[in-house]
């Protein structure tokens, strides 16, 4: 009977090493490092989709791997941009940028190359559905009426947007895909664009599909369409919406899609056998995050290093000949 009991004691003893000891060597299979505290970088303040998401999948990591992390918030896009930029490739620091770094770059708002100074690790979630709002007076109730209009009335139309953003291209993709002319009114916050359609001070404007439901069923503003990325439709939102909400896309305007996707990005010049098997285990962390992403109004999403090149590539390819389109190229 000792001998079993010191058979047994041993076995418990192994058993626990195991236990402790698992953590860091399925860490160490997954490429991200497991000795060191991996800092996940917010190119924006706290509370925003990306900061969510950013910490989602911070959580995530921690709980599927055993992996210390920290998320850290810049005000300054671009700040917290140049501090992945400036990292060690060791994977220690990483972060989920998305088309801004894009645009700032090819309109020549910064010299950070969202291309070469990076690597990429896994392309992930889609910024979801952007809908088109218009006044209640509007004299057009869906998308084709829109379009009729602002061809037989060139650049009459008010659509309120930030100087050089993500909705300044969005609209740049509609009016050079459709030969329309529309008048710009600087507009950069949500707000500020809920309050004068509802005022009827500008004619057309990007907002949330959430305040697009809660407005339009005040009486407040009407929804001729959302954007979305190439091939996506309106089924899947989380919530049923009325026909209203139907991507341009669907309602016949098949070239006319925006997607902004996000992308997790280490420093340029990380190993590609760690950055393999880093991508490979964010299939794990989406799957564990995909419903808190679905919350914040994204379309979750992992994909593999040959599709996520791809996806990224596609993106960047359209924000140069957007910007071309609508003068503010400079560079990339």
């Amino acid at each position: 009977m000792k001998a079993m009991r010191k058979v047994l004691c041993l076995i418990a003893v192994l058993c626990l090493m195991a236990a402790v000891m698992a953590p860091a060597a399925f860490a160490d299979d997954i490429g991200f490092p497991e000795k060191e505290t991996i800092t996940l970088v917010v190119p924006g303040k706290a509370g925003g989709g990306s900061d969510l998401a950013i910490r989602y999948y911070a959580q995530a990591l921690t709980d599927l791997y055993g992996l210390k992390t920290t998320v850290t918030n810049y005000d300054s896009n671009t700040i917290g941009h140049q501090t992945v930029k400036n990292a060690k490739p060791d994977g220690t620091t990483i972060t989920l940028a998305t088309g801004a770094l894009n645009i700032q770059y090819i309109t020549g708002n910064s010299d950070i190359d969202p291309i070469n100074d990076f690597t990429l690790i896994a392309a992930m979630q889609d910024n979801g559905y952007s809908a088109l709002a218009v006044p209640t007076s509007a004299p057009y109730d869906d998308f084709a009426g829109f379009v009729e209009y602002a061809k037989a009335h060139p650049g009459e139309l008010n659509v309120g947007m930030p100087a050089a953003g993500a909705n300044t291209f969005l609209f740049g993709q509609l009016t050079s895909t459709l030969g329309i002319e529309l008048n710009p009114v600087e507009m950069s916050s949500e707000s500020d664009r809920l309050t004068n359609l509802a005022g009827g001070f500008i004619d057309i404007g990007v907002v949330g599909v959430g305040h697009g439901v809660e407005y339009e069923t005040a009486g407040k503003l009407k929804v001729i369409g959302t954007v979305a990325s190439d091939g996506v439709t309106i089924a899947g939102y989380p919530e049923e919406l009325p026909d209203n909400y139907k991507t341009i896309q669907e309602q016949g305007f098949k070239d006319c899609y925006f997607g902004v996707g996000h992308y997790l990005l280490g420093p340029a010049g990380m190993d590609p056998d760690m950055v393999a098997k880093m991508n490979a285990a964010m299939e794990a962390v989406y799957e564990a995050t995909k419903e808190d992403i679905a919350k914040i109004g994204n379309i979750p999403g992992w994909h593999n290093l040959e599709e996520s090149q791809a996806i990224r590539q596609a993106e960047y390819e359209q924000t140069v000949e957007i910007a071309k389109a609508i003068d503010l190229y400079e560079q990339g």
